[in-house]
């Protein structure tokens, strides 16, 4: 799943993401059931009915690259799904850069571009994705950049019915597995004493708060009664009006694949 976690502060906006990737197995059922015929009214007995595929996490690795540069002046955190028609979600952002013929785009145009691109992989991948419940987002994208000097983090839904969702102003924007964080912020909701003032933050404010709502999120899935879905090295990325993305701290990994942006 992952934690992707943006922030917009005076003076730049950040964009960050543990590195776990769980990979989940689907296991099938027989079983034997008791009903009653509907005619009838007598009892029966079926056997071998089969259920429908059950997930169940089978492994993980702490190494995926979800935070990445795009078009030099964007950054894109992913969460969800890992692998989109036998590539990352690394992969497909790569192909989409390298197929843009301005460097000028908005993150809004840009936004535009992922939602396109994505929704038409994902329906190649799952054919039947109209038959899925209203809301179903198997693949989410927070993308943070500028138009025209304000920052922006874009969440990019792709499911069933993908959409975009701009946000504005000074603020923190989560996606993925946001449950610990949610229960983290209905704290200040119940006393404005505790509010977090992201007004007053300065970058390195900004960095620390990413990276400390991702280790607070491991942290509670540690010592929890399930399979992590957050964890290993946190990425974090900086974009501000004057420059171009630039990495706050990433895993070795990142510098090798982004070596320009070190």
């Amino acid at each position: 799943m992952t934690l992707a976690v943006s922030l917009r502060v005076p003076d730049g906006v950040i964009i960050a993401a543990d590195s776990l990737s769980t990979i989940v197995g689907h296991i099938g059922v027989l079983a034997k059931v008791e009903t009653t015929c509907p005619e009838c009214k007598k009892k029966i007995k079926l056997d071998d009915i089969k259920s429908p595929p059950i997930p169940i996490p089978s492994s993980t690795s702490s190494f995926a690259q979800k935070v990445f540069p795009f078009n030099k002046i964007f950054g894109i955190a992913a969460y969800g799904m890992a692998i989109l028609n036998e590539k990352t979600i690394y992969y497909h952002t790569k192909m989409i850069e390298n197929g843009l013929k301005s460097e000028k785009s908005g993150v809004t145009e840009i936004s535009k571009i992922l939602l396109e691109y994505f929704d038409k992989e994902i329906r190649k991948q799952t054919k039947d994705i109209d038959q899925a419940p209203d809301g179903f987002s198997p693949l989410g994208l927070l993308v943070a950049g500028y138009d025209d000097n304000k920052g922006k983090t874009i969440l990019v839904h792709i499911g069933k019915n993908s959409y975009l969702e701009e946000k504005t102003g000074s603020g923190c924007t989560i996606g993925g597995d946001t449950e610990v964080v949610t229960k983290l912020w209905e704290l200040s909701k119940s006393n404005p004493q505790r509010a977090t003032t992201y007004g007053s933050f300065s970058l390195q404010d900004a960095a620390d708060y990413a990276e400390y709502l991702i280790h607070a999120t491991a942290n509670f899935q540690r010592f929890a009664n399930m399979i992590p879905t957050v964890g290993g090295e946190v990425d974090i990325g900086l974009i501000t009006p004057f420059r171009r993305f630039t990495w706050i701290k990433c895993k070795e990994l990142s510098t090798k694949l982004e070596k320009e942006y070190i």
